[in-house]
């Protein structure tokens, strides 16, 4: 059989993911033409099919030897280094490929992915910006760099990146929930709340959606479905900013006691919570005056004695 022929059937059974047989193809054409560059790339490609990964870097590097200006094979050569935990030869490798081209996908993508992986997330947002710049449709990249974003309190870079992941696909998880929190960290309550309203929809028993989702309804004004949420996160256990979520509903319906109470839970598990004695400081003033809270402040001073926020809040409040 010629080499056309069988690399017509290699690159068919590649394409259906039976690497083996694709493998087996290639093999024949590099005894027929050991420097073959399509067979050397299509066999090093069904050996990272066949998670053969040692057999992959050497065919890879066969074909360098004869291309060694394609950045589209050192970018596979850095992913297969960075699938053995070689991660300095894999950043290396990306490097080579980016200096040939500096817009090579794979390598944005997978330099970016390795630095995310390892917690350089500026690195990673810096490459996975200019991959979406040539390719606006990679939904997961564009959900996790407005996550990067969300991340940072750049709120408006994140809502851009969710939008674009929500007209692709309109009920992601991911991009729904990063577009509410986004829109909330911007303050724009009402405009969140379809969102959050879709993903309740979707997830209703997500503790992190609703105490965030409550917080959003409560700043747009309704109470009542902000105290829904908080008390269907209590359902599932403590959690301090459900606690306090639902405090503040309670303050606002100026039911001051009930409130204390639930700061009082927080403050059980952690006596030296400064914020939470604050809370309860100013609770206080709301419902029972200026000198019960100075009362119970100042006897904080044995549990919490040094703290700033704690004397400021004594000298405010001296009766």
């Amino acid at each position: 059989m010629n080499v056309p022929a069988l690399m017509k059937l290699g690159d068919s059974s590649r394409r259906a993911k039976d690497y083996r047989k694709a493998l087996d193809h290639y093999l024949q054409v590099l005894t027929i033409d050991p420097s073959n560059g399509a067979a050397l790339l299509a066999g090093g490609d069904s050996y990272r099919g066949l998670k053969d990964y040692s057999a992959a870097l050497n065919m890879l590097n066969r074909y360098l030897e004869i291309h060694s200006q394609d950045a589209s094979t050192l970018a596979r050569i850095a992913d297969v280094h960075r699938k053995l935990g070689q991660w300095e030869k894999a950043v290396e490798q990306y490097e080579k490929s980016l200096a040939i081209e500096p817009d090579q996908r794979y390598a944005l993508m997978g330099l970016g992915d390795l630095y995310f992986k390892k917690q350089k997330f500026s690195e990673a947002l810096v490459l996975w910006e200019k991959l979406l710049d040539l390719d606006p449709t990679l939904l997961r990249i564009l959900t996790m760099v407005g996550h990067l974003h969300r991340k940072r309190h750049d709120f408006e870079k994140a809502v851009y990146r969710f939008s674009q992941a929500l007209q692709l696909d309109p009920q992601n998880p991911y991009a729904l929930f990063g577009m509410a929190d986004a829109l909330r960290g911007l303050g724009e309550f009402e405009r969140a709340v379809p969102y959050w309203n879709l993903i309740l929809s979707l997830d209703p028993r997500n503790k992190q959606v609703l105490v965030r989702a409550g917080d959003c309804f409560l700043r747009s004004g309704d109470r009542a479905r902000a105290e829904d949420l908080f008390l269907q996160t209590l359902e599932e256990g403590y959690d301090k900013p459900a606690l306090f979520g639902l405090a503040k509903v309670y303050r606002q319906r100026s039911e001051g006691i009930q409130a204390i109470s639930l700061y009082e839970r927080v403050l059980a598990r952690n006596p030296e919570d400064v914020r939470t004695i604050l809370l309860i400081g100013e609770t206080l003033a709301e419902t029972k005056g200026v000198k019960a809270a100075h009362g119970f402040l100042r006897s904080m001073r044995s549990i919490v004695s040094n703290s700033k926020e704690l004397d400021l809040a004594l000298a405010r409040l001296t009766p």
